[in-house]
């Protein structure tokens, strides 16, 4: 009697297991389905603002790592591109109006070929269009841009810094652009005076700029 009740507790335990084994399928995502046409508003101007979004947020799934990519695949380049231009109509008015520059910085930034990882983050959701319509240009920039603009800042703030400034002429600096040895130099305290004094150095020949502490 308690062999055939230990087989039975046996046998139960095993299809318990079996049970669990079985891979069980996956859901479907409950959100709305894609849209297949553009969704239009009667408005020329607005139309095409809707259409060159949509464009633009349908090149992010080629453009995506791999993986990425079902998270990609699974938005809606449509839905998405509405939604960014209703915004911009309601925060901005028409793109003709007062804010048309405005409009083209972020039809720019969002169709930049250097500039993909904008279109990929308002396409998932992680810069919501209030808060693209808010971007000024350096936060909507490709990096390689963002990195233009730092190294222009950088040049302006280092012939600001040297105007006015006595400099001597030197050859214990070498150039490590040309290689050249004939540069002209000066220091600025630029930190506090207990700390070295910063150099800034220029190449005679080749026009480099660098400085160091």
């Amino acid at each position: 009697m308690d062999q055939d009740k230990t087989v039975k507790v046996a046998k139960t335990f095993k299809e318990e297991i079996q049970t669990s084994s079985v891979k069980k399928p996956s859901q479907a995502p409950t959100g709305p389905p894609k849209l297949k046409t553009l969704v239009k508003c009667n408005d020329a101007l607005r139309d095409k603002i809707r259409e060159l979004l949509a464009e633009a947020f349908s090149k992010v799934a080629s453009e995506a790592d791999e993986d990425i990519r079902d998270e990609v695949e699974a938005c809606d380049p449509i839905r998405v591109a509405v939604s960014v231009e209703s915004e911009m109509f309601e925060k901005l008015g028409r793109s003709n109006g007062a804010q048309k520059l405005k409009y083209r910085s972020i039809m720019f930034n969002i169709k930049d070929p250097k500039n993909p990882d904008l279109r990929r983050k308002v396409l998932l959701g992680q810069v919501q269009p209030p808060r693209l319509v808010t971007m000024p240009p350096e936060e909507m920039a490709s990096e390689q841009r963002k990195r233009e603009n730092n190294q222009i800042k950088e040049k302006a703030l280092f012939d600001c810094e040297r105007s006015g400034k006595a400099e001597a002429t030197t050859d214990q600096f070498k150039c490590g652009r040309c290689g050249q040895r004939k540069c002209t130099y000066y220091q600025m305290q630029t930190r506090s005076a207990d700390e070295p004094m910063t150099t800034y150095v220029t190449c005679v020949n080749c026009n480099n700029h660098w400085k160091f502490c």
